[in-house]
């Protein structure tokens, strides 16, 4: 009877701690699937709505103010098409611009003539919750993870991060 006391104590103990456990792992999660971005037309959405999940994504962080961002996005616009063609992920570029910059993102997306979504992370949520700090900063996300980050540009690094969506793509995380 001792036994069968102690068996049932030592269950709970282990559930509990599955609990707990869990119970972290989802509040680890629950900055990045929560973080407000803004999309073109004005509505606030979650990040989780703008993601789709198991899909492969590619986030850039641009400002309208910095220079190699926007060569950045400018060189993945003009392969775009083509990576779409072979390869199916999702390009979200998300401006950090502050409210004083912030008008200028719609310009700057027109006349450039960029064929993805682009969204702004108004409140900082988005690049604070992916611990993003440079301009222009890239992740790939697979699966709500962040798999891999690159910091910077210089020309041909789209290349490599193309490479890189490739090579997520084709493997099982």
């Amino acid at each position: 009877m001792l036994g069968k006391r102690n068996s049932e104590s030592v269950n709970k103990l282990v559930m509990m701690a599955c609990i707990i456990f869990l119970s972290f792992q989802l509040r680890a999660q629950s900055p990045l699937l929560s973080a407000q971005i803004k999309t073109m037309r004005g509505a606030m959405i979650p990040f989780s709505s703008a993601i789709q999940k198991d899909s492969l994504i590619l986030v850039c962080f641009w400002a309208t103010e910095s220079d190699p961002s926007i060569a950045e996005l400018n060189a993945i616009n003009a392969k775009f098409e083509k990576w779409k063609q072979s390869l199916s992920f999702r390009l979200m570029a998300v401006s950090v611009d502050e409210s004083r910059t912030a008008s200028r993102v719609k310009g700057v997306i027109n006349a450039n003539e960029w064929k993805f979504d682009v969204y702004a992370d108004i409140n900082g949520e988005l690049r604070k919750a992916l611990n993003s700090n440079n301009l222009p900063q890239s992740l790939i996300i697979k699966n709500n993870k962040v798999i891999y980050q690159q910091s910077g540009y210089e020309t041909g690094t789209e290349d490599y991060l193309y490479k890189k969506l490739r090579a997520i793509a084709n493997e099982r995380l």
